[in-house]
């Protein structure tokens, strides 16, 4: 696989991400989408709950070609960054 932008390397991050325990191991992480990301900050970020920063966090949703969503954690809002910008990552699993 050929990564060529930070939103493509923060995709790749969540599904290689593992996390588990003695008895268990988690290993289907993905990076979620823009609408994903807003009901995490809504029912958890605003809750106090899930240990999020107040930053930009980056989605799965592409805006076009050379921009991806993102979810600001600090006031809630979304927009759209250029897939190369450094932006925060956070790998959910499907419940």
């Amino acid at each position: 696989m050929t990564i060529t932008t930070t939103e493509e390397y923060a995709a790749r991050l969540c599904d290689i991400y593992e996390i588990g325990g003695y008895w268990y191991w988690f290993k289907d992480w993905f990076l979620p989408s823009k609408d994903e990301l807003d009901l995490m900050y809504d029912n958890l970020k605003e809750q106090g709950l899930g240990g999020f920063s107040n930053h930009d966090y980056w989605s799965s949703s592409k805006y076009n070609a050379f921009y991806a969503w993102s979810q600001d954690f600090y006031n809630g809002n979304q927009g759209y960054e250029n897939r190369y910008r450094e932006v925060w990552v956070r790998p959910v699993r499907a419940f």
